[in-house]
């Protein structure tokens, strides 16, 4: 009898201790059910997007147009400054050829100068004087995007920019070639570094500000918007 009064508080001791750890584990199981359910439903579900990020600049219409040295020469003067408007066939630099003639430069159209050639500075015919931005037009986006990406990319695919991508817009057209860095000096200066990638103009629908022609920019181009489920199968498919 004095035995099985000794025992019996233990006894009650392991009962409690087997039922704690039986609750115990079905909590886990019951945890480990709701994640692998919450997993599947992402995976079923969920989106990821596939997205290509690109820096460039704003446009105003076709984007900015060189003005044309007439001859080689240097820039005797300059009659314009950055961020002045101008009218057609307005005066914007004058060129001294080597026998000291002097030739004015003037607008080819309408515009807003973006820069102009140095004082002093010899040109070459065909050199850039200036660069005008249209005065008006609709906005766009030139980016650059790298040859190993640019493949990816097709008119009409959506394009944000800005935080939380409260501007939008979409491809219009992709470059089939890598851009060269001494095209796009005169129209771009340095404003546009895309030497050896791929140009992509996008159209934000919507009117360009005066003064937006070379405002840099990031944007987010969504090439696919795909499952988890989808992009685990692929890979799967891909090592088989």
């Amino acid at each position: 009898m004095t035995m099985t009064a000794v025992e019996a508080p233990g006894a009650e001791r392991i009962d409690e201790l087997v039922a704690t750890v039986r609750t115990k584990a079905w909590l886990a199981a019951v945890a480990l059910i709701l994640v692998a359910a919450c997993a599947a439903g992402w995976a079923w579900f969920g989106q990821v997007r596939d997205v290509v990020v690109a820096t460039g600049v704003l446009v105003a219409g076709g984007g900015p147009v060189p003005v044309a040295a007439p001859v080689s020469g240097s820039v005797a003067e300059v009659l314009v400054r950055p961020g002045q408007d101008v009218a057609p066939a307005a005066p914007l630099a004058v060129l001294a050829d080597a026998k000291g003639r002097r030739q004015v430069v003037t607008a080819p159209a309408a515009g807003r100068v973006l820069r102009t050639a140095a004082p002093g500075a010899t040109l070459a015919a065909g050199g850039a004087v200036a660069a005008l931005g249209p005065g008006a037009g609709p906005l766009r986006a030139v980016l650059a995007v790298g040859r190993e990406r640019a493949g990816a990319l097709r008119p009409g695919q959506p394009v944000a920019f800005g935080p939380g991508g409260t501007v939008t817009g979409r491809v219009l057209a992709v470059d089939p070639y890598p851009a060269s860095a001494d095209l796009l000096r005169p129209a771009f200066g340095d404003a546009l570094q895309a030497g050896g990638r791929h140009l992509v103009t996008v159209d934000l629908d919507r009117p360009a500000w005066p003064g937006a022609t070379l405002t840099s920019v990031t944007g987010e181009i969504t090439v696919a918007v795909v499952r988890p489920v989808d992009v685990l199968l692929s890979r799967g498919g891909g090592r088989g």
